[in-house]
């Protein structure tokens, strides 16, 4: 690394309808300066030589050491610039923090242009590394809330494209499974927790127990969701007569979110819609076939397995109605078409473009 950047500056770019007036959510701030931080914290742990089989702690000295230190904001929609490492405590290593720095920016060059190689050279710990690129792909706010975050560098060059980081992040973490591992979504309630040998037990909708064992970066939510439904991808373990045994490797665990779904802004096209009202979508969560469906006005149905599917299905019928109706010739339209169209422009039409 040369000198110049030993200590960089970068910047937590928010940009969206959700931005206006130089302002951002608290809960999508929050969010994406917690993953931030818990991304440079793994990355020291990587550097330092911590494997996860020990106990994850994070100690005051390390928190200090390699804090995330942000600057005023600026100019620019919402934008924070920020720097790795304590200078102003005694506990600073300029090497060491150089060398999480270089992890830092390796990591998201290897997601930008989807290494696998380089993510496994830069995190050499499949448990770190999986770690690592889901708090990145948890930085980003919903879909529905008219923002993106990115990561830049101090000419405001994207080092993390908060566009494409998620689909990004996600072909990542399936690159991550071992070439045999055939990962399986599952459905279940929360019904016990083993902190020592680090497993729990899902109840199935069929009333079966079944055994998984986790990492401790997944203790908060399952702390936070006793008896609670959830959603597991992990690793299927089959039994002779191939019904479900137990997960290993767990890499995910979803709460299940049956709230409605508001959207305020829809893109399609780099083109920014203002819903107004806002437009509420009902969203239900069928826990015995484990899919989410979610129905609205104009005739709206889609169905999907997680919420962060659903959503995007959402968006993505909207944005069809938007191309097929709105925007079509008037008179290539039916009778019905044409209510549907009036209908559509009202809440999404010109008149709310930015």
């Amino acid at each position: 690394m040369t000198a110049d950047i030993t200590s960089p500056i970068f910047h937590l770019h928010f940009e969206g309808e959700g931005t206006k007036g130089h302002t951002v959510p608290a809960v999508a701030l929050v969010q994406a300066i917690k993953s931030l931080q818990r991304t440079i914290q793994l990355l020291a742990m990587a550097h330092e030589g911590q494997e996860l089989k020990q106990r994850l702690k994070i100690s005051f000295d390390r928190d200090r050491k390699y804090a995330v230190i942000f600057g005023i904001p600026q100019d620019g929609s919402y934008d924070m610039p920020y720097k790795i490492g304590n200078v102003a405590s005694q506990l600073f290593d300029a090497q060491d923090v150089s060398r999480v720095t270089e992890q830092h920016l390796a990591v998201m060059d290897a997601i930008e242009t989807g290494n696998i190689v380089a993510l496994r050279r830069a995190v050499p710990s499949s448990d770190i590394r999986r770690m690592v690129v889901n708090e990145l792909k948890k930085m980003q706010p919903p879909a529905r809330s008219g923002l993106v975050v990115s990561i830049e560098d101090y000419r405001h060059h994207k080092l993390l494209d908060g566009r494409t980081s998620v689909d990004r992040c996600a072909l990542m973490i399936s690159d991550l499974f071992p070439s045999k591992m055939h990962p399986r979504l599952v459905t279940g309630r929360l019904d016990g927790l083993d902190f020592q040998a680090r497993t729990f037990k899902l109840q199935l909708p069929t009333e079966k127990m079944l055994l998984c064992s986790y990492n401790e970066d997944f203790e908060p939510v399952l702390l936070e969701n006793p008896r609670e439904w959830l959603q597991v991808r992990g690793e299927a373990v089959i039994n002779d007569d191939k019904s479900l045994k137990s997960l290993n490797n767990i890499v995910d665990i979803i709460e299940v979110d049956d709230n409605e779904l508001i959207i305020e802004t829809l893109e399609i096209d780099g083109h920014v819609l203002k819903a107004v009202p806002p437009f509420v979508v009902s969203v239900r969560f069928d826990p015995y076939d484990g899919f989410y469906i979610a129905t609205g006005e104009f005739h709206l149905m889609v169905a999907a397995q997680t919420r962060e599917e659903v959503e995007a299905s959402v968006l993505g019928a909207l944005a069809f109605l938007w191309n097929e109706y709105a925007i079509a010739d008037p008179a290539t339209l039916t009778d019905d078409a044409l209510i549907l169209r009036r209908d559509f422009t009202k809440i999404f039409g010109d008149k709310n473009a930015t």
